[in-house]
């Protein structure tokens, strides 16, 4: 059997992701749109990468028999001479690695450089390039440096988007070598694990390298669905606290949430790798507690740049005074001071929104209000079906904001999605609407207590 770099991380995850991989792979869930969509835009990246070596050779693949080939061509590639491979494949004894980019630096001396598409290195590459550094030394080679290859967030697009401005490098040589010992007893370890005819405890909590949420539908698959447990207790209500927070808003009250553009390669001036860029909102408002409620929204339904045109109906449906209330509000007031600065002759009235601005989640987050129904989450998507039963996102066509923000790039941005354009709209105002005519009924279960 042989391991791949892939197979050897999700051992490192927990040991029984690898073995369901090997011996029970139905039970591995298929990737949805929205993780597709991430790995997408790493893929996005990488020219930008490897446009840092122009004397680069790609290797790599495209069917498998071109997979099968991969060792000896990159022996062959090696054997010319040739000083940097792209996706070159190196295999010993039972492991198997492609590798982003390899520079010869001297006979048998090379720099190793992985590409990421996070903003910064984290732990997991630390494995994954030392389990790469064991494939090269184990084939002869020294590996002098080793580097990761990541996203500069903090690059700000003005015209033709400049790879030596995007990508940083970061040197994390020592970093791996101070894992090597441990990299090639896990590395037998996995073998072992992989071969065995019994599964390891699948146990959520043993697993690592911040995986347990990816790791609970597979999970779920190996035991079943487990039946949640009937709560039949009260809530919990902190009525001084509620009191008193209630008793600071100031009306007219506004209602605000936003849905977000995020590209790796920004697709504007202006715009930051991974920025949030609001692309809609839905405000929903109410002028006393006995009014009606009513709604304003803005939807940009061109290719270009919404934050302007956004910013600027915002500015004149929200008002200059009453609380604007949201659910959590580090997101919301983010996005305004980042358009404030998109837009400086703005920024004074946007940091004026901010602070007016009043959490909505900080009574369920704080417990003066919970219930065991919550299941000890904060989040809307769990307060809204305890308190308001009858609003439910399970009735739409799009239920949460990743395929929100997916969609809508997909339709409007990369005109992936010609003959639904007008629908992905449609279905995108009613979740939008959603978001705050929910925290509207919360807020009304509240005030009766």
């Amino acid at each position: 059997m042989q391991l791949s770099k892939s197979d050897y991380m999700l051992f490192l995850r927990h040991p029984a992701w690898l073995w369901v991989k090997k011996n029970d792979p139905k039970k591995i869930p298929p990737v949805d749109e929205n993780t597709q969509a991430m790995f997408d835009a790493g893929h996005q990246f990488e020219p930008y990468a490897e446009s840092l070596f122009p004397e680069g050779v790609s290797l790599g693949f495209s069917d498998y028999d071109e997979y099968r080939s991969l060792p000896k061509r990159t022996q062959d590639a090696i054997k010319r001479g040739d000083q940097i491979l792209f996706q070159p494949r190196f295999d010993w004894t039972e492991f198997t690695c492609i590798c982003d980019i390899v520079s010869f630096v001297a006979d048998n001396e090379v720099d190793l450089y992985e590409i990421k598409a996070s903003t910064k290195v984290k732990p997991e590459h630390v494995y994954d390039l030392a389990f790469q550094t064991a494939l090269l030394e184990g084939n002869g080679l020294k590996v002098r440096n080793i580097y990761v290859i990541h996203v500069n967030n903090q690059y700000v697009r003005h015209g033709e988007v400049k790879a030596d401005g995007i990508t940083t490098i970061t040197d994390i040589t020592a970093k791996v070598r101070a894992k090597s010992l441990e990299t090639e007893q896990n590395m037998a370890q996995a073998l072992v694990v992989a071969a065995s005819p019994t599964m390891p405890d699948p146990n959520p909590d043993l697993t690592k390298l911040n995986s347990k949420k990816d790791w609970l539908p597979i999970y779920r698959n190996i035991v079943g669905e487990i039946a949640k447990p009937i709560h039949n207790a009260q809530p919990i209500i902190n009525k001084e606290a509620l009191s008193h927070f209630l008793g600071e808003l100031e009306y007219p009250l506004y209602f605000l949430d936003y849905e977000t553009m995020s590209g790796l390669i920004p697709y504007f001036d202006g715009h930051r790798p991974y920025q949030q860029v609001p692309f809609q909102y839905s405000l929903h408002m109410l002028e006393s507690p006995e009014a009606a409620v009513t709604q304003k929204e803005y939807l940009h339904r061109d290719n270009s740049d919404p934050s302007r045109p956004l910013t600027e109906q915002l500015l004149k449906d929200i008002g200059n005074k009453g609380s604007v209330l949201v659910w959590f509000e580090g997101f919301e007031k983010a996005r305004n001071s980042e358009l404030g600065q998109m837009l400086p002759e703005y920024q004074e009235a946007m940091e004026a929104i901010n602070d007016r601005i009043v959490d909505l989640m900080i009574p369920f987050k704080n417990k003066w209000y919970d219930d065991p129904r919550f299941d000890g989450s904060a989040s809307i998507k769990y307060v809204l079906p305890v308190l308001c039963p009858e609003l439910s996102y399970k009735e739409l066509d799009i239920q949460e904001g990743g395929s929100a923000q997916r969609l809508w790039m997909e339709a409007v941005l990369d005109n992936k999605r010609a003959g639904e354009k007008d629908k992905i709209l449609d279905d995108l105002l009613a979740y939008c609407t959603l978001d705050t005519l929910a925290m509207v009924e919360i807020y009304k279960k509240l005030i009766h207590y």
